[in-house]
């Protein structure tokens, strides 16, 4: 019996030996290296090609634009992968990996945290209307900008939009705004309860159980070491540990146009489950002209980092809904939210640092090398 190998032994042998042109993790799953290792395919018997490349500036131009269904030819709506042209991992769809009695204890509270109205927001590309100057009450315009209020809206923005909502659980990095500096620090609806926190904690583990055993477990392993240098204190975690995400986007039947995820890790993958009875909403790739059809009770893993976004939501029955009888779709983010390794061990250490910055320091604690380096430019 072969000894076991290390993650990076492994990954030495794969760059060494597979084929060329090919993503080293696809080389794995269809010849793992070890009987230990199979378990990177979890069940992924199906391996689908992207049918084309539109190239990266093609994708890009389309940002802001709804999708429809005539912007993909491949659509993914069984276990399985699907890789581009190149060789590299579009999406992995894994079926019926969540139970449902997890699901039915985290769907109110996924309602009640997406809690903020799209509408005049600051979600502008996603939200398929630009970021626009903003109307005051007296009717004149300002300079802030931001998505427009439902009475500007066009007719067809004002049904997509009305019953849009989106919100966040967990954690956020430090950051500035309106000259306002703010810690790394719980965000979540007014009122949350540490019970909901546990079972949002509770998905957020199953969901990273999921992505762990995956084909993607390059990016897992990537997002776990950068977790593994951020205080648990800022990490979303459950009795049995921590997982590898800081943060959850909550949406509600909100059918995105194309756009780019940010704020969050790059080299990691985003996850991905939604809830409820509806039909559509397809997550399309335009560059790659692949939808993947995720429904209740799935995991959807896939490079957020490409253009995406949804077809339009319908009705169970596939019909289009009556206006302010959409049905609820409700849809979970999980990621590593970037810098969060530079907050404080402890929520206490956090304020205090914030505290004691005097405007214009570093918005991080700089060590070592780095700090002698600063101060010298003094």
């Amino acid at each position: 019996m072969p000894r076991k190998f290390s993650p990076e032994e492994i990954e030495q042998q794969i760059r060494k030996y597979h084929r060329p042109g090919l993503d080293a993790r696809l080389w794995l799953a269809s010849k793992p290296l070890y009987p230990e290792d199979r378990k990177l395919r979890q069940g992924i018997n199906k391996i689908f090609t992207a049918p084309t490349d539109l190239g990266e500036g093609a994708a890009l131009g389309l940002c802001g634009r709804l999708l429809e269904n005539s912007d993909y030819s491949l659509l993914l709506n069984e276990t399985g992968m699907v890789q581009t042209p190149d060789g590299k991992i579009l999406a992995v769809l894994l079926k019926g990996r969540l139970p449902q009695d997890l699901i039915d204890a985290v769907r109110p509270v996924v309602r009640k945290a997406a809690h903020r109205k799209i509408v005049a927001g600051n979600r502008g590309v996603a939200a398929g209307t630009g970021m626009q100057p903003r109307r005051r009450k007296d009717g004149t315009v300002g300079k802030i900008k931001g998505v427009p209020i439902l009475q500007d809206l066009s007719q067809e923005d004002y049904r997509r939009l009305a019953p849009a909502k989106d919100g966040t659980f967990g954690f956020n990095a430090r950051g500035i705004r309106g000259g306002q500096v703010y810690p790394c620090r719980l965000t979540a609806y007014s009122g949350a309860l540490p019970s909901e926190l546990r079972v949002m904690s509770e998905l957020a583990s199953a969901v990273g159980g999921v992505f762990q055993k995956s084909i993607v477990g390059y990016e897992w392993n990537v997002q776990t070491r950068q977790a593994s240098q951020t205080s648990s204190t800022w990490l979303l975690r459950t009795p049995g540990g921590t997982t590898p995400f800081t943060t959850i986007t909550c949406n509600k039947s909100w059918r995105t146009a194309a756009h780019i995820d940010d704020g969050d890790l790059k080299d990691g993958f985003g996850c991905m489950c939604s809830m409820g009875e509806f039909d559509g909403c397809d997550l399309v790739f335009p560059r790659y002209r692949t939808a993947v059809r995720y429904r209740e009770g799935d995991v959807l893993l896939a490079n957020v980092h490409q253009v995406h976004g949804n077809t339009p939501l319908l009705n169970p029955d596939g019909k289009v809904p009556l206006p302010g009888r959409e049905p609820e779709r409700l849809v979970c983010v999980f990621y590593y939210s970037e810098r969060m390794d530079q907050c404080e061990k402890t929520i206490e250490k956090e304020h205090e640092f914030i505290n004691k910055r005097e405007k214009g320091d570093a918005m991080r604690k700089l060590k070592g090398k780095a700090k002698a380096k600063a101060a010298g430019k003094r």
